[in-house]
């Protein structure tokens, strides 16, 4: 009887184990979660290991360094205007706008931006008096600066300081600069000085239509850039100058996350002429156009005015209508009431087409331009020549 009721308790347990075991695979797979990723719930840890849970590896670096770096080369540029109130007999003079700008070099060389430091204009459009600029360094000290040289079609301006223990940007360059690059703004926005913003490259070599001549080749980013910016540095993660921050597109005047800034390299040629020469130096073909005379050519009224003017129905559909003709042009074919339509085999429809194909080349170089004269489509050559008011 012992032996028998051994065995039978064995078989009983056996039983109960397993039964036991089936129940919990039962009530496992009837109570499985409708969500997936509920097995990577806290409840479960150690339990069970999703696929690919590896923690994210840290940053390879931060910007503490590269703002460390470059802040000290910042500074904010504030413009005073004279300007009299309506009962006002006598002009005082008041603060009008503030930017920001760059510490260059060690003698003192500011780089900030031509519409931070530009005149206010009177009521009939005329530009006032030059105002006066001073300069807040990193430290708290203020300096008043000397404008060297403005630029339009830039927008850049260059300034003088007198002080001790300046401490110029590190340069970089534009050249490399990829989309997906981080970048680092820094300036004095809305009034905070010494504030940094950081982002990436949003796209390279953006063409803008801001003011007479565009930002040609411009460099979009995404770190916010806000009125004050303007004049400031566009940094790379090392805290080297790639960019002299300019222009935001926003519809409420703030950022949006689009900003652009003029690349260094270009920044570099222009300062370097305004310091040796007093102004940036740009070459040109010589050729003036009137500005009612660029594009609408779908337009049967405006072919009709362009007609009217040179005495012809069958000029072509784009180009720009020739105006006078002077310097490296004399001679070259070209003269009046032509069409330039190619130079240097980019088809040419507006001014802005003409400075995007200009801007990299230097003055004395030569182009070939393509042009309509008289009913026929001709070629020359045209040696680029210094102009101050020309295109």
């Amino acid at each position: 009887m012992k032996k028998t009721g051994f065995v039978l308790t064995l078989a009983a347990c056996f039983v109960g184990v397993f039964g036991a075991l089936q129940a919990d695979k039962w009530l496992s797979a009837h109570n499985k979660p409708d969500d997936i990723f509920a097995q990577s719930t806290p409840s479960s840890y150690g339990k069970i290991r999703p696929i690919n849970s590896d923690p994210l590896p840290a940053p390879a670096f931060d910007f503490r360094d590269a703002a460390k770096k470059a802040m000290p080369s910042v500074v904010s540029v504030d413009r005073y205007d004279k300007m009299r109130g309506f009962m006002e007999s006598q002009a005082t003079e008041r603060e009008t706008g503030t930017g920001s700008g760059v510490i260059v070099s060690a003698d003192g060389i500011v780089v900030t931006n031509n519409h931070v430091v530009k005149a206010m204009t009177n009521r009939r459009g005329q530009a006032g008096e030059p105002p006066r600029i001073v300069v807040r360094l990193y430290d708290g000290q203020k300096v008043d600066a000397k404008i060297l040289g403005t630029d339009e079609r830039s927008d850049l301006a260059v300034l003088k300081i007198e002080a001790k223990n300046l401490r110029p940007i590190e340069l970089g360059t534009s050249s490399t600069l990829e989309v997906g690059e981080w970048v680092m703004a820094v300036g004095n926005p809305l009034g905070f000085d010494n504030t940094v913003s950081v982002g990436v490259v949003s796209s390279t070599k953006r063409n803008l239509p801001v003011g007479d001549q565009g930002l040609v080749e411009g460099i979009q980013t995404d770190a916010a850039i806000n009125p004050g910016n303007s004049g400031g540095a566009l940094c790379n993660a090392q805290g080297q100058l790639i960019g002299i921050n300019s222009a935001i597109a926003s519809g409420t005047g703030e950022s949006v996350g689009i900003g652009f800034a003029i690349p260094v390299d270009r920044a570099k040629k222009v300062v370097n002429d305004i310091v040796k020469f007093g102004h940036a130096k740009y070459p040109v073909l010589g050729i003036s156009y009137d500005g009612r005379l660029v594009g609408h050519f779908d337009d049967p009224d405006y072919r009709a005015y362009v007609g009217n003017i040179i005495k012809r129905t069958d000029f072509p559909t784009t180009g720009l209508l020739v105006g006078e003709v002077s310097g490296g042009a004399t001679g070259s074919g070209i003269s009046k009431d032509d069409f330039v339509l190619e130079v240097e085999g980019q088809k040419i429809e507006t001014t802005f087409d003409l400075n995007k194909v200009l801007l990299p080349k230097k003055v004395g170089d030569k182009v070939k331009v393509k042009y309509w004269h008289a009913g026929q489509t001709k070629e020359t050559s045209i040696s680029l020549a210094e102009s101050q008011t020309n295109i």
